[in-house]
């Protein structure tokens, strides 16, 4: 494919781009934010553990059922007449130990942990949305300086074309001015690239089909204000990983206490009515002095208590494995509780670094190499400096663009960390 066509091609590309803008509204980073907490499966799932853990606790309230049974003995198949026997049975679980209350403890833990564990979740996702965000920023930003330079050298070159034909200039000023436009069209391309593999990974990140259309606004946010660290520490103590294993640690706690309550035995408490029928192979005499045969009815009703034998080693395993858990829970939590402040901190170092570097590119360097490019090219024109003198300003001050996104997405980027490093936004 020529260069002209591929400069045909961009310029479609660029048109289609800026006619979509137009029509269809633009989600800034925030708002690409909530659309992932709608939209990603994973996020989605995760809120079905909520309903998972509450129907735990409802299960772990139920009490034990009692159990009914009835019998019915004769001896009429193996040729026994007369006898008879009718009983109906009633027994009930007796939990001990409090065994109900302690299950209860531990799910309505799982319930609370569920819910945290959501928050992480949204914690961890808007950072990798933010941070997709910013990248597909940051090359389209990197395109569009590209292509004004692009715009640049295509310009430089049909003037250069015109002073070769009218003998104002060498033939090798129009081959550098060429080459040059080759090259930079070929940069413009590679970022086209990674815009466009940006915002697939953004879409992917945030649950979009690629049927549905996304837009976004390509411009970095920056921080207007920057909290004291001692305050952004102070909030971090609450975020949502390190309040997942206070909870984590707090529940193998209750898990203890149902295991050591579990090592005691359960009771049965039991009630039972027999009827017993006896006839025998004798007779008697009735109150009217008739013969009759002897017959023996029994009515019984009958109580009773089990109790299993067993020792409290029963579960005397479980119980030192939840302590074994709890331990490792204790020290999870206070690894966390040192590590978090150390990345509040870190993360706050890198952006009043990178605020820095922004700050001084954009009021020290950035007009300065415009201002220097237009000087060499009047020079150029004027016959005083070499097309290469102005294929390097150029050069350089599309770098200097580069280096300014760079250091915005730096600068950005290090809001993101910080964010994530404090569990919430800034402000």
């Amino acid at each position: 494919m020529t260069p002209r066509c591929l400069a045909a091609l961009s310029s479609a590309v660029f048109l289609l781009t800026t006619t979509y803008a137009q029509q269809n509204p633009a989600f800034n980073d925030d708002e690409i934010v909530q659309l992932a907490v709608t939209r990603n499966r994973e996020f989605l799932a995760l809120r079905q553990r909520i309903r998972e853990t509450e129907a735990l606790l409802r299960q772990a309230g139920v009490r034990p059922y009692p159990t009914i049974e009835t019998e019915v003995a004769t001896g009429r198949p193996l040729g026994t007449q007369g006898e008879e026997e009718y009983s109906a049975g009633y027994f009930q679980p007796i939990e001990t130990g409090n065994k109900r209350q302690k299950r209860t403890s531990v799910a309505r833990f799982g319930v609370e942990l569920s819910h945290v564990e959501l928050l992480e979740k949204q914690r961890q996702l808007t950072f990798d949305v933010k941070s997709r965000y910013a990248e597909a920023v940051a090359a389209q930003q990197k395109r569009e300086a590209v292509r004004s330079l692009l715009q640049i050298d295509r310009k430089n070159y049909d003037l250069t074309s015109a002073r070769v034909r009218e003998g104002d200039a060498a033939p090798l000023e129009a081959a550098l001015f060429l080459a040059e436009t080759n090259k930079t069209q070929a940069q413009q391309i590679t970022y086209d690239g990674r815009l466009s593999s940006a915002l697939s990974e953004l879409r992917r990140t945030v649950g979009l089909p690629p049927s549905e259309a996304l837009h976004i606004e390509f411009t970095f946010s920056p921080v207007k204000f920057l909290p004291p660290l001692e305050d952004l520490k102070q909030r971090a103590k609450d975020r949502s990983d390190v309040r997942a294993v206070r909870i984590v640690e707090r529940q193998i706690g209750a898990e203890i206490d149902l295991a050591r309550a579990e090592g005691k035995p359960d009771l049965t408490a039991s009630a039972r009515y027999s009827h017993r029928n006896s006839q025998f192979d004798a007779f008697g005499l009735s109150a009217a002095g008739a013969t009759i045969p002897l017959r023996n009815r029994d009515n019984i009703l009958t109580f009773g208590l089990s109790i299993p034998v067993f020792t409290g080693n029963r579960n005397r395993g479980n119980i030192e494995a939840a302590e074994a858990r709890e331990a490792a829970a204790r020290q999870q939590r206070e690894f966390l509780e040192g590590a978090v402040p150390l990345e509040v901190e870190n993360a706050y170092r890198r952006i009043e670094a990178a605020q820095q570097a922004v700050h001084l590119l954009a009021t020290g360097v950035i007009e300065q190499s415009e201002n220097n490019l237009k000087v060499i090219r009047e020079a150029y024109n004027l016959g005083q400096l070499r097309a290469l003198d102005v294929l390097n300003e150029q050069r350089r001050m599309v770098d200097t663009r580069l280096s300014y996104v760079d250091a915005q997405l730096e600068e950005t980027q290090a809001r993101i960390e910080l964010e994530r490093a404090v569990g919430g936004p800034l402000r």
